[in-house]
């Protein structure tokens, strides 16, 4: 696909933008066709992503069952789409601003949660009446095919395209075209600062979702039991591949030695009773650089290291370590593999003062049954998400991005709408006679 074949595509989605209007009734028909479309082929979805990615049926369907609530979500909440609003300032003059689609927008999604992480981001466009251009990730070829099998039909193309081809260079042709208002991009910190120099050229609005380095910090006032049940969810979710994993324990004082050996327990208990299933590398690229980081880890960090796990797979093995110094390389590094840091501290003022060392801030989970701790993590965090005793629960209703490295801006909840609009303000001095 080249970008004469590129350039073609975007120019009717442009056109196709600007004649749109906030159309909530007729939008509100496009988000219920293209939900009703994802449902009658569910089954294919959900093994094209089992395929791909190496989930378990139960993680793939969860994924599809998120997918199709955000959907639910906007297509319940389009009226909440700002409108135009007018103004009177005294008698001589009044003003208005007014709102109308942003216009073509580039989507270009990983491989990890390749519906899911489409979901949070593509009805809220189609809400507003703007339009899609969608480049799937190289490493999800089965569940592009059946998008673009599904999608890539006449009643279909005046909304949005699946580019059928998925060759990294079609990234940068997107990022550089001027029929394109906007790209919208999940994935790596690395990719997502090249973006920003691509579409440097044309000032295009982006919208990034980066990396994490995501910690858990557990109180001596929390519920030790509760806190392993949702941190060993946080750790293997997805094989440690995903964005807003656990990499991080920061682990009070009093309750650290006992914590981490209740942890570890836990994870042999569940992985004996065949409820944890270590996910491996979902790809080669992946692969080579999981086995890279593990390698380099078991020479340079032999004395820190206090458990490795075999959880099926003698070469990628799920390492702790004990991180008793301020080690960049742990730090500002995302594994997207179980490799996790052990840090303690004495008050929740050192807690927040540790977790805020990284230059990520997508996402923090904390464990305390004390308001005044809540508070004070919830104000302090460097996290764009934090979860309260509990992890991984995506409810459409709450915005998801990060702070520094982690990313810009925020998708999802009322705020997903404003992302896909772009407004006029007028003034008007009124004259007689």
């Amino acid at each position: 696909m080249n970008k004469k074949l590129i350039s073609k595509i975007t120019y009717k989605l442009k056109l196709a933008s600007e004649v749109n209007k906030i159309n909530i009734r007729g939008n509100k028909k496009k988000l219920v066709l293209i939900k009703n479309t994802l449902k009658k082929n569910k089954y294919s979805i959900i093994k094209s992503i089992i395929k791909d990615v190496g989930k378990s049926k139960k993680d793939a369907e969860n994924e599809f069952k998120a997918s199709i609530e955000i959907w639910n979500y906007v297509i319940k909440n389009i009226n909440f789409i700002r409108k135009n609003k007018k103004y009177n300032f005294n008698k001589k003059s009044e003003g208005e601003v007014t709102y109308s689609p942003l216009g073509l927008v580039a989507f270009i999604t990983p491989w990890n949660y390749p519906l899911l992480t489409l979901s949070e981001r593509l009805p809220f466009c189609i809400a507003t009446g703007s339009t899609a251009i969608i480049k799937q990730s190289e490493y999800s070829q089965k569940f592009k095919n059946i998008l673009f099998k599904i999608f890539n039909k006449k009643k279909f193309s005046a909304i949005f395209h699946i580019l059928k081809s998925t060759n990294q260079k079609i990234g940068s042709l997107l990022c550089s075209d001027e029929n394109i208002s906007a790209i919208s991009f999940v994935g790596s910190t690395e990719t997502g600062k090249k973006i920003l120099k691509q579409t440097s050229s044309t000032l295009k609005k982006t919208y990034l979702e980066l990396g994490g380095k995501n910690s858990a910090i557990v109180s001596n006032r929390a519920n030790l039991k509760l806190a392993i049940k949702e941190i060993v969810k946080g750790i293997f979710e997805n094989g440690g591949q995903a964005c807003v994993g656990i990499s991080r324990l920061i682990l009070h004082k009093d309750i650290y030695k006992k914590f981490i050996k209740d942890l570890i327990l836990n994870i042999k208990k569940k992985y004996d009773e065949g409820q944890l299933i270590l996910q491996v590398p979902a790809n080669k690229v992946q692969k080579r650089k999981v086995e890279k980081q593990l390698n380099f880890i078991k020479k340079k960090y032999k004395y820190k290291i206090f458990k490795k796990l075999n959880l099926g797979s003698s070469k990628f093995t799920p390492i702790f370590l004990y991180l008793n110094s301020n080690d960049n390389y742990f730090i500002n590094t995302e594994f997207f593999f179980p490799i996790v840091t052990i840090e303690t501290f004495q008050d929740i003022k050192e807690a927040i003062s540790i977790n805020n060392l990284s230059k990520f801030g997508l996402a923090a989970y904390t464990f305390t049954n004390s308001d005044k701790e809540k508070r004070a993590l919830s104000l302090e965090l460097n996290s764009g998400r934090i979860w309260h005793n509990s992890a991984l629960i995506w409810e459409p209703s709450l915005p998801v991005g990060g702070f520094g490295l982690s990313g810009q801006d925020r998708d999802m909840g009322i705020k997903g709408f404003d992302n896909y609009l772009t407004s006029k303000s007028i003034y008007n001095k009124k004259t007689y006679g």
